[in-house]
């Protein structure tokens, strides 16, 4: 079973590529914190995948939250972790193998697995093609994962003091709400609504036809500005929106 979050496809798309067969399940864990919904049952000799971006350094607010509920049932035996990331993993993994531990849960192997960035507030424009690079360069480190999984292969559980102080400097800013009054939508929009359905968070809300961001807890996972009609103060005006190109 694999357990994903993705805001613009990465994560996604390693998920699906992971699979090792048509029966196993694949869970987006916004539709989990949803429903909240925690207990999985998992088949006998099953392995339990986790796949996230890394965001400030650690991992999402959404699958910190899911970790801290999950229950998994049955005689599962390996528990991976893979980061999709556009310039390192930072402490995201020492931030699962610890949350994963305080629930009684062993985390097994990690990997990490670099892809195009969609950070659209700070930076360039992403160039097309560089983008189309990173995405090729990936292909055979996914699968070289899935063959590690397959194999239950281990990998040490040692984390740096800078991965750690990274975890733990960068990531409050993640944790602590992030404002959304700077969010609006340009002439563009067509009320479709596409956006508040998208956010894991719903800070978004269809009022009068218009999408209006009302609640501060952001977790800037850049689902909804996929969309060119919404904006950000002037941070994004005429910015290239990244999304894999699959979704």
């Amino acid at each position: 079973m694999i357990f994903y979050f993705s805001g613009t496809g990465n994560s996604l798309h390693v998920a699906e590529v992971l699979r090792q067969d048509e029966t196993e399940r694949i869970v987006d864990i916004a539709k989990v914190q949803e429903k909240r919904r925690y207990g999985f049952p998992i088949r006998k000799g099953e392995a339990v995948g986790l796949v996230c971006p890394v965001y400030y350094s650690g991992i999402p607010k959404i699958m910190l939250g899911f970790i801290r509920h999950v229950k998994l049932k049955g005689d599962y035996e390996y528990i991976y972790l893979v980061l999709t990331h556009g310039g390192g993993p930072g402490g995201a993994a020492y931030m699962t193998w610890r949350e994963l531990r305080k629930r009684g849960y062993q985390l097994d192997a990690a990997f990490d697995v670099k892809m195009p960035s969609n950070y659209v507030f700070i930076g360039k424009d992403a160039d097309p093609e560089e983008e189309d690079r990173r995405i090729r360069e990936a292909e055979p480190v996914i699968r070289k994962i899935k063959e590690s999984v397959l194999s239950r292969e281990t990998t040490p559980m040692t984390f740096s003091l800078g991965s750690k102080v990274s975890a733990w400097s960068m990531y409050p800013l993640c944790e602590r709400y992030m404002p959304v009054k700077k969010f609006y939508t340009d002439d563009r929009c067509i009320g479709c609504g596409v956006c508040a359905s998208r956010c894991p968070e719903k800070c978004i809300e269809m009022i009068d036809g218009v999408p209006v961001w009302t609640k501060n807890r952001c977790i800037r996972c850049m689902s909804c500005v996929r969309c060119n009609a919404i904006q950000y103060g002037n941070v994004i005006k005429n910015r290239r929106r990244y999304r894999y190109h699959n979704i």
